[in-house]
């Protein structure tokens, strides 16, 4: 068995944290307070257990996000979209 993270935005899992500038992440909830922010977007990081033969690849989408409601850690990622009327993504 090995660990890997998979990562959810929005309707898609992918094995990379998706796009987002790492200056645009917000370090916890608190910090949506601190900020005069329009816009943010959340991304889910499961960590999970497979088995050592485990191919993302070859996964479908239902099974990806069956794989993820089961996962043994889910840590949830904040980013800035947009602050002060400026895009930053």
């Amino acid at each position: 068995m090995k660990t890997i993270q998979l990562f959810q935005f929005k309707n898609s899992i992918s094995r990379k944290l998706p796009f987002f500038k790492e200056e645009c992440r917000l370090d916890n909830l608190n910090d949506l307070m601190t900020y005069d922010l329009m816009n943010t977007e959340k991304v889910t990081e499961f960590i999970i257990e497979v088995h050592d033969d485990f191919i993302f690849e070859e996964m479908t989408k239902k099974d990806l996000f069956s794989m993820c409601e089961n996962a043994k850690e889910m840590i949830e990622h904040y980013f800035v979209t947009t602050m002060n009327d400026y895009d930053v993504i």
